[in-house]
């Protein structure tokens, strides 16, 4: 995965899949739950949501969100977001010929902001170290974003700032150093909004690249 361009979206799909079967047993025998796939508008992971038994569908925020996920075979969708215009309402109605589209849904609960939990990062590397206990990285606002708070870095001890648009600021721990080329990981203070930042997810286990996934729900805001 080091291979990657940076800045990169990461899944980790060892943890992504012990997130989802650690819910699916919390699940069992309980009452149905629906996904909340606007959080990662990611098919592919949708599809490995649905997989477990007590999903009976799909949240999402709204009919862009719901074209989406009908189109990559998603067939039991909530919408969010109150239809209020006139072609909201057309295209909520086209898509009852591939899905089932729901307003409300009594009893069903929205489930999976925990999905997601440790198994999101984004990939930077070191571009500059100006001076002492100080080095700029290539992954700032545009590609983690910041609303939520700084990024955490992983493997190691120095304290990440998503500084501008473009490049974050590493804070250096005494001893810590790095150089320019370094290849690093930092965990976003909100998941989703690293998702709505990217085209692709790249979908990694033990370090090596197994897929890469389209988030093609990104911009779908209507």
């Amino acid at each position: 995965m080091e291979a990657l361009d940076t800045p990169a979206l990461l899944v980790d799909l060892a943890k992504l899949d012990a997130n989802l079967a650690e819910a699916a047993r919390a699940a069992r025998g309980k009452a149905p739950v629906r996904a909340q796939a606007w959080l990662h508008k990611t098919p592919a992971i949708a599809l490995r949501q649905l997989a477990i038994p007590q999903v009976v569908g799909l949240a999402v925020r709204g009919v862009a969100e719901a074209e989406v996920f009908a189109a990559a075979g998603c067939e039991d969708i909530r919408i969010l977001r109150p239809l209020v215009t006139a072609a909201a309402k057309r295209r909520a109605a086209a898509l009852a010929n591939a899905a089932r589209i729901v307003a409300e849904d009594d009893g069903v609960a929205l489930w999976g902001e925990d999905v997601l939990n440790g198994a999101v990062s984004v990939s930077a590397r070191v571009t500059s170290a100006p001076e002492p206990g100080r080095a700029i990285h290539d992954c700032g606002q545009k590609a983690i974003g910041r609303d939520f708070g700084d990024p955490r870095l992983l493997g190691g001890n120095a304290r990440a700032l998503a500084n501008s648009a473009e490049h974050g600021v590493l804070l250096l721990e005494h001893g810590e150093r790095f150089a320019i080329g370094d290849w690093l990981r930092l965990q976003p203070s909100d998941a989703a909004t690293a998702f709505a930042l990217h085209d692709y997810a790249f979908a990694v286990r033990d370090g090596r690249l197994e897929a890469v996934w389209r988030v093609a729900a990104r911009g779908a805001f209507q």
